[in-house]
């Protein structure tokens, strides 16, 4: 069970990573009834170079529903993104993954964590990701990051004002080695704008939903839980340069002919970003 989930977390982690909140570092200010665009396109030729580090506690509960000590485990991962061009709204970039490292809960998490860090060290996955944030991957290199070839779109699809919001039905996988896919009915608001405009800070929050018997792999039980952060959309790279983000799961899952588990998961990942000229 603690592999398995373990397997999640680590998906999750990827399946977000557009999904991620900011650690404010402008200060922010309301902008009245202006209105702006945020979108995804950053330059030609730029590289930009990211760093995520995740966090995530796992607390099973014994028999009797008490949950037992709590699981520490993270998962630190190191890419760049080589920008190669752009055709109308849709941007081209390879993504290759410089180094990653983990540090398991415990041993019997460290299997995914390692077959996680040998995906994804040295990998090289090429991306197209529209104006407002829809992503599309090579498919080899989508089922080597645990993820499928299309992420719907992030970001609104016309100007909004500060105040207002706009929902996304995203979809995060929770295995890589299995169809379990939860849905993320996801509410974003622009909070507010830097002085200048050229930072926007969004929040979002999200409610995780999954029936396991959908993955048709045997399993029963229900995935549950929330998702809230903050993207900082930084308007004039056009890329989302700073995130945080926190996922709150309960899991309760029953493998054919096997008693059921519940499984309390807590995630916390937070993401920076920088180009490099």
């Amino acid at each position: 069970m603690i592999r398995m989930v373990a397997e999640r977390g680590r998906a999750i982690l990827l399946g977000a990573v557009l999904v991620a909140a900011s650690a404010m570092t402008a200060t922010p200010r309301s902008a009245g009834a202006q209105r702006v665009t945020l979108r995804i396109r950053p330059p030609v030729g730029d590289t930009l170079r990211m760093a995520m580090q995740q966090q995530f506690d796992l607390a099973p509960e014994d028999s009797t529903g008490a949950i037992e000590r709590s699981m520490t485990g993270a998962l630190l991962v190191w890419t760049h993104a080589v920008v190669l061009g752009r055709s109308g709204t849709t941007t081209d970039l390879v993504s290759i993954t410089d180094s990653v490292v983990v540090q398991p809960p415990s041993a019997a998490a460290l299997p995914p964590l390692r077959d996680a860090k040998r995906a994804l060290e040295g990998r090289s996955v090429h991306m197209r990701v529209s104006e407002d944030g829809e992503l599309n991957i090579e498919r080899r290199g989508g089922e080597a990051l645990g993820l499928g070839p299309n992420m719907p779109s992030l970001l609104p699809s016309a100007a909004v004002r500060v105040g207002e919001s706009w929902t996304r039905e995203l979809q995060v996988p929770l295995s890589t080695t299995r169809n379990a896919v939860a849905k993320v009915h996801t509410t974003f608001r622009l909070d507010s704008l830097s002085e200048g405009g050229g930072i926007a800070y969004v929040s979002l929050r999200g409610d995780v939903s999954h029936d396991h018997a959908e993955d048709r792999g045997g399993m029963t039980g229900r995935t549950t839980g929330t998702l809230t952060g903050t993207l900082q959309v930084d308007r004039r790279l056009g890329w989302i340069t700073d995130s945080r983000m926190t996922v709150t799961l309960l899991s309760t899952a029953a493998p054919a002919g096997r008693p059921p588990t519940r499984l309390h998961v807590r995630i916390a990942q937070s993401m920076r970003a920088l180009p490099e000229r």
